[in-house]
């Protein structure tokens, strides 16, 4: 059985495809705990070891230089941007700009964004730096971890924001677009293999570098790094 604690950002495509085709191909097990990377690593640091780590590549760096990853069974995956999203025919931005954009979000029911994983903190980091957080929380949906796009999807919130490939991995009527590029926050994600996690960790690593996966991850809004 090969342990693997991933962000959610390839969740979808992870569990759809790529473990499954791994497991018949190799005869291996993969057991897999999807949250955000910074939920991992509070696991991590109480002491818990994992075979593989997939997350935010600063961390995953980390974790190697700190010897809980093998800096040799290190890789770069993919790259995700941060979007929103909101249901067809429901209202939306007046145009591309930061401020239109900002203007929607001001302008709506109530917004969801996540506590914990890069995309929310990079979200706050934007409102705040614009003095906008504490408006916005006043009909915010604050998640401490999962799928923002579930709020919307239940009507607690109008819009949604995360990573891109994390808001298109719920089935839904939901239209998904990149927040405007002045606002952006370009994530990169990396996976790694513990000291000693065996050979059939080391080749998932390998898979996730390779045309196949990349191909699963571009579908759902991720590119290479």
């Amino acid at each position: 059985m090969i342990t693997l604690y991933s962000g959610l950002v390839v969740q979808k495509p992870l569990v759809e495809q790529i473990i499954p085709a791994f497991e018949r191909e190799t005869g291996a097990r993969i057991d897999a705990t999807f949250e955000p990377t910074t939920v991992l690593l509070e696991r991590i640091a109480a002491g818990e070891r994992p075979d593989l780590v997939l997350g935010v590549s600063s961390s995953v760096a980390d974790l190697a230089r700190g010897g809980v990853l093998d800096p040799d069974r290190v890789a770069e995956i993919a790259v995700s941007s941060v979007g929103y999203a909101r249901l067809d025919g429901g209202p939306r931005p007046a145009d591309d700009s930061a401020t239109a954009f900002l203007d929607y979000l001001l302008s709506a029911r109530a917004v969801a964004y996540t506590l914990s994983g890069a995309s929310g903190v990079h979200f706050m980091k934007v409102l705040r730096e614009r003095d906008l957080l504490e408006r916005l929380d006043e009909r915010a949906v604050r998640c401490e971890s999962g799928l923002t796009v579930e709020a919307l999807l239940d009507g607690r919130a109008d819009v949604a924001v995360q990573q891109v490939s994390e808001l298109r991995s719920v089935a839904g009527p939901q239209i998904v677009e990149p927040i405007p590029h002045e606002l952006q926050s370009y994530g990169r994600f990396a996976v790694g293999a513990r000291p000693g996690a065996g050979d059939d960790a080391a080749r998932f690593v390998t898979l996730l570098t390779e045309k196949s996966t990349q191909d699963a991850f571009a579908a759902f809004g991720l590119s290479r790094p």
